[in-house]
């Protein structure tokens, strides 16, 4: 924009004195379009400058490393003619802030992409506070509050801790109390006071003996996986890689848990998967730079698991747990 007044000035001043210098009837027509042009530009472009709007985009998590791109684009009722926006895009990481001047076309749909960057794990937060639109020719700039954020989710790949022998292999179902249905059952001999109802006559008259079909559910978990705070981008991308890798191993087998990151951090209890990218992206977000501190895992869970940046043992029952 400084360019372009600069060069209006110039011929501004040369159109001058060319109306000094020559007949006005031509010189003199030339010097007063040129003077137009500042009210004209800034009477056509006005309507778009004044309703110009953008959407900031940003995918909701992404693995690491993964070519991500942050989205911006403008929005306007009616295509009123403007031509560029200008706006800083600011950046709040974990680890860095970073400031960058952008440029997006002004038209109503234009798109303007900003690759995210992915190298480690956490959580950036994407801000834009004011834009900027510029006039058709270039004159003007007006500035407009706008205070679009966004923010992504970068998660590591799982990475399969030392030492994981010990972790359960399934869930182990006991009996329902009181009987009834269950989509899982096991087959015993008949005992007193079992229901009739439940005898399998088929396999009673093979065998000879009452054959009980007993339904089974899997018990009420307990089961906790602690994880201690990171101290820098390395560490949160191994400890969070364990994480993942963990979860995957019990969401896999059904067995739900519950996660706490950190000591201060509420437990979550984690059904799918997508729950366990809520909860990090929640804990990352509250705690943009969390301190170093050994987590003290809560009593009333008969199983825990520690993970942390040493090398892990078995989990133990009732109380502590050995780190993963």
């Amino acid at each position: 924009m400084t360019s372009r007044r600069i060069v209006y000035s110039s011929v501004l001043i040369f159109s001058a004195l060319f109306a000094i210098l020559y007949p006005f009837w031509f010189s003199g027509y030339l010097f007063v379009v040129l003077l137009l042009l500042i009210p004209l530009d800034l009477l056509i472009s006005l309507p778009g400058m004044l309703t110009r709007r953008i959407l900031l985009t940003a995918p909701y998590a992404v693995e690491q490393g993964e070519d991500a791109k942050l989205l911006i684009t403008t929005l306007q009722k009616k295509n009123f003619p403007a031509r560029c926006l200008k706006m800083r895009l600011s950046s709040n990481g974990e680890d860095r802030d970073t400031v960058r001047r952008l440029k997006c076309g002004a038209q109503r749909g234009s798109r303007c992409e900003v690759a995210i960057d992915s190298g480690h794990s956490g959580v950036t937060i994407y801000y834009i506070k004011r834009i900027w639109s510029v006039s058709l020719i270039g004159f003007f700039a007006f500035p407009k509050t706008v205070k679009r954020r966004a923010s992504v989710l970068v998660l590591p790949a799982p990475q399969k801790p030392p030492n994981v022998a010990a972790l359960p292999r399934g869930v182990v179902f006991v009996p329902k109390p009181g009987g009834g249905f269950s989509e899982d059952h096991d087959l015993r001999q008949y005992r007193e006071g079992d229901q009739i109802r439940n005898i399998h006559w088929k396999l009673s008259a093979k065998v000879g003996s009452p054959i009980v079909r007993e339904p089974l559910i899997p018990p009420p978990h307990s089961r906790l996986v602690d994880v201690e705070i990171w101290n820098g981008a390395r560490e949160r991308d191994l400890i969070l890689g364990r994480l993942r890798w963990i979860s995957d191993y019990l969401l896999q087998r059904e067995m739900p848990y519950y996660l706490r990151i950190g000591k201060n951090s509420p437990v979550t209890e984690i059904k799918d998967p997508e729950d366990l990218i809520s909860h990090v992206r929640h804990v990352l977000e509250s705690v943009p730079t969390p301190l170093y501190v050994r987590s003290v895992a809560p009593a009333g869970f008969s199983w825990v698991l520690n993970i942390d940046m040493r090398t892990p043992g078995a989990p133990e029952q009732e109380g502590g747990g050995e780190p993963a």
